[in-house]
């Protein structure tokens, strides 16, 4: 059964390029939805050109949610708030939820 879960965390430093392709190669191999909101904007981390276009706008002191939808939803989130430890800072973490999918939106 899908589910979702998100975390809202506070950006401390620029993103690199290299760390957008780590997050970007993340994304693309796990079973389910990665998105990045901020500010009225949301983009689905699997797409490289819409991810590096979104993060460099991204400034520091900036909040940001995590949003992951799938399968092993807290695994996926827990690795890519790892991956982004020198970037980010957690300020606050969502209850999982399950999906059903007859009620699903889109972004």
């Amino acid at each position: 059964m899908k589910e979702i879960i998100s975390s809202n965390v506070l950006v401390q430093n620029k993103f690199t390029m290299k760390k957008m392709l780590e997050i970007y190669q993340a994304s693309k191999q796990f079973e389910g939805t990665t998105y990045l909101y901020s500010k009225h904007k949301a983009v689905d981390a699997s797409n490289l050109s819409k991810l590096v276009s979104f993060l460099l706008t991204v400034k520091p002191q900036t909040s940001l949610k995590i949003i992951v939808e799938g399968t092993e939803v807290q695994n996926h989130l827990e690795h890519i708030k790892d991956m982004c430890s020198n970037h980010v800072s957690v300020l606050r973490m969502s209850e999982k939820r399950l999906i059903n999918t007859a009620e699903t939106i889109q972004l």
